[in-house]
């Protein structure tokens, strides 16, 4: 049993072969025994086993090679129902029941004779040997079934293997169904990436909602394109809906400044460490348009793209997931859902705005939003007590007209 083959042909146009081998085959018939068919290509392979064709699996075949000097040979195979059917209106054969293998030499000869005179015929339409580029192609070969449709209605086959190194491949005409504009509408699933910025893996840890993360590596009239391993930058419409006004005072700037204090007297220094954060837009719908506007470089309106959610990314793993604003000329993101599974927070209670970098001072373009409880401050210690003096004598009290009340009685 064989392993299952792929028939390289199968999807290709079979008009390449049919226009000239039918006609020869054709001729060839009418002249050497003057018999009228009609021929139509049914199959092209290039099948090592010719039984791996379903064409002519079951099909009894008369084998005649032809040597071809200093190359591989030709084969024309002809059904048992066309040799039937030849000797029968030709020598008129009157056996009722017809076996190849009863085949007389005589008419094996005659057999062979008219594979001959087919293949002088078919060399004109044939690379020649001495022309053929030895190749791997050589020992290849393409086979050709042909329906051959006699008078009476019968039905028979010929089958032709020729050497692929041998055959003239005309180009297949490439045929538009369709125009571009015919898809301006339909829709593809790409991401957007609004930026990037770089942050310590102790803010990463310490991401919470209502968190607002400034994206330093953004523009506000462009966007990039991410589609496989494609990165394409390109011109956005800015949407004045996104700006956001973040105002603070100096109070709110002094206790951020102390929070910052306190947390930072607790970190290890592997919480210093930098990481890239990206900013994406996942799975958006753009028409095939809108596509094409941007590989044109025109300027897209994403108005209703910026209503989808974005999510932040470390690498391929996602952290958070939030919604695009603008602060000042930056993008950023405010989250309302961190996917992190640490949840070990410094500051449990007070929720500190993450800045783009680590820094003592706010950045100007986000400043931290006002905590909604103050950190509890630490309880007063106790001063130190100075070194025993002597208590200072108690003003006395004048109690009645002579008596006076002393308050060195009271005290130890």
């Amino acid at each position: 049993m064989h392993n299952k083959v792929q028939n390289i042909f199968q999807d290709k146009n079979l008009n390449i072969f049919s226009s000239q081998f039918c006609d020869v085959i054709k001729s060839a018939l009418e002249l050497f025994w003057e018999q009228d068919a009609k021929v139509i290509l049914q199959g092209v392979n290039d099948y090592r086993e010719i039984r791996d064709e379903k064409l002519v699996s079951n099909i009894d075949f008369f084998s005649s090679q032809i040597k071809v000097e200093s190359h591989k040979p030709v084969i024309i195979r002809l059904s048992k129902e066309f040799i039937e059917n030849i000797l029968k209106n030709t020598l008129g054969l009157n056996s009722q029941v017809f076996r190849l293998s009863a085949v007389t030499p005589l008419e094996i000869n005659i057999l062979n004779g008219f594979c001959e005179f087919l293949y002088k015929r078919l060399k004109d339409i044939l690379i020649s040997p001495s022309d053929a580029k030895l190749s791997e192609k050589s020992e290849k070969n393409i086979n050709m079934v042909f329906v051959v449709a006699q008078k009476d209605d019968i039905i028979s086959k010929i089958m032709i293997s020729v050497p692929q190194d041998r055959v003239k491949f005309a180009p297949l005409a490439k045929k538009q169904n369709f125009k571009e504009d015919d898809f301006i509408t339909s829709n593809a699933s790409i991401r957007l990436k609004a930026g990037s910025t770089r942050i310590t893996l102790d803010e990463l840890q310490n991401l919470s909602e209502d968190d607002i993360v400034v994206l330093d590596n953004s523009e506000l009239d462009k966007m990039i394109l991410l589609s496989g391993d494609v990165q394409k930058k390109f011109n956005i419409k800015i949407n004045p809906s996104l700006i956001v006004d973040i105002n603070n005072d100096d109070e709110d700037e002094e206790d951020f400044n102390q929070t910052y204090e306190e947390v930072k007297m607790e970190k290890n220094v592997w919480d210093d460490i930098q990481i890239e954060l990206n900013a994406e837009f996942e799975k958006v719908k753009m028409t095939i348009g809108e596509l094409k506007q941007i590989s044109q470089g025109q300027i897209i309106d994403l108005g209703s793209i910026f209503d989808n959610e974005i999510s932040l990314f470390v690498e391929d793993r996602k952290v958070a997931k939030g919604e695009l604003i603008i602060i000042n000329d930056r993008y950023a993101v405010r989250l309302n859902e961190v996917l992190s599974t640490n949840t070990n927070k410094v500051a449990a209670e007070p929720k500190i705005q993450v800045q783009a970098k680590p820094q003592a001072q706010v950045n100007s373009q986000a400043q931290a939003q006002k905590p909604q409880a103050q950190a509890p401050k630490p309880q007063a210690q106790a001063k130190p007590q100075p070194q025993q003096q002597k208590p200072q004598p108690r003003p006395k009290v004048q109690v009645g007209d002579d008596e006076e009340f002393d308050y060195s009685d009271f005290e130890k």
